[in-house]
């Protein structure tokens, strides 16, 4: 079977073939643009949405997009693109060689998105699966009750005449919230980040259910503001004088959840990630014989060994582990503010 390493990234050497590497390549396979999973590569194989938010995040780079369900031949190995539902372009990729199937999920959510794909369960032989949300303390409830605390709290906020501000990442999630706010009927304002995001989705055919404007200060009135978490603690929003913070993120099952986020006033369960009842579904379905976890819960690998699956968690090469804190490494603490 092929050999599978984290070298920074996840890396097959047996194809010279790399994937969401941290450091710049000469070439690299993306499965979405989250700024934890690109680099400055000289080229990238995505599909044309992904290759797209690159460009609009990173800059120029050669681009070979790869359209869902279309298969390249490489000669050695073949690739093809399978909607991962985290993110508008999200993929995961089949590689086909020596009569083996690899799958990489990359970032995955099996739920409906409403601005992205629906993911699929792809066949394969080899899963090698994300784990962000690989402890059973992570089982999300129904999106449709999360949606109606969302616009609850929303309510609540605009009738007291505070200004209802939505924490979300600036790619994916915003544009998640974006659209389940405007299929409700509110004025909904972006920050500058969200903004030029939700304007590449447009740009690459995503139709929202109303427009949107950009942030104005002293302009929030009236209107549910979108902008990425890490903007809470900025005058931006310190100087809105009667606002209602609602997180949104995956985390929000956690134990810790209180201590997280004792700065906003509601913190939501939506995330564009799997939950760990998804997750486990994905394992069983794919029909892997072998299944290779990695970015999150290491346990998750034994829970699955417990219900009888052959799993593994994919630890750094040992060429990697005296190079201290990596790109990666650090978009731990990231993740935990913005899944």
């Amino acid at each position: 079977m092929l050999r599978v390493e984290y070298r920074e990234g996840l890396y097959l050497p047996d194809l010279d073939l790399w994937f969401d590497a941290d450091g710049p390549r000469e070439r690299c396979v993306i499965s979405h643009a989250h700024s934890d999973h690109i680099a400055e590569h000289r080229g990238i194989v995505a599909t044309p949405e992904t290759a797209r938010l690159f460009q609009h995040r990173r800059g120029e780079a050669e681009v070979e997009a790869l359209k869902y369900g279309e298969r390249r031949d490489y000669g050695r190995y073949a690739l093809t693109m399978y909607p991962a539902g985290h993110c508008l372009g999200s993929a995961q990729i089949l590689v086909e060689a020596d009569g083996e199937r690899l799958v990489y999920t990359g970032d995955i959510k099996l739920r409906p998105n409403v601005t992205a794909e629906q993911a699929v369960v792809v066949p394969c032989d080899t899963l090698v699966m994300e784990s962000t949300f690989g402890d059973p303390q992570y089982r999300f409830p129904p999106d449709v009750a999360t949606y109606d605390r969302l616009y609850a709290a929303c309510d609540r906020a605009l009738s007291g005449d505070a200004v209802p501000v939505v924490l979300a990442y600036a790619l994916g999630k915003s544009q998640e919230a974006l659209e389940l706010l405007l299929r409700r009927g509110y004025r909904v304002m972006l920050h500058g980040s969200v903004y030029n995001v939700s304007e590449v989705y447009r740009e690459c055919g995503v139709k929202f259910s109303g427009e949107y404007e950009r942030y104005e200060r002293g302009n929030v009135e009236g209107r549910v503001l979108i902008t990425p978490p890490g903007c809470r603690r900025q005058p931006m929003i310190l100087n809105i004088p009667r606002r209602y913070l609602i997180m949104l993120t995956g985390w929000a099952m956690s134990k810790s959840a209180p201590y997280m986020y004792k700065d906003v006033d509601l913190v939501l369960p939506l995330s564009d990630h799997a939950d760990y009842d998804d997750l486990v579904r994905l394992a069983r379905e794919s029909g892997a014989q072998r299944i290779i976890t990695m970015h999150g819960a290491k346990k998750f690998a034994g829970y699955l060994r417990e219900l009888g699956l052959n799993a593994e968690h994919l630890a750094q090469h040992p060429s990697q582990q005296k190079k201290g804190s990596t790109k990666r490494a650090a978009a731990g603490s990231e993740r935990k503010l913005f899944e």
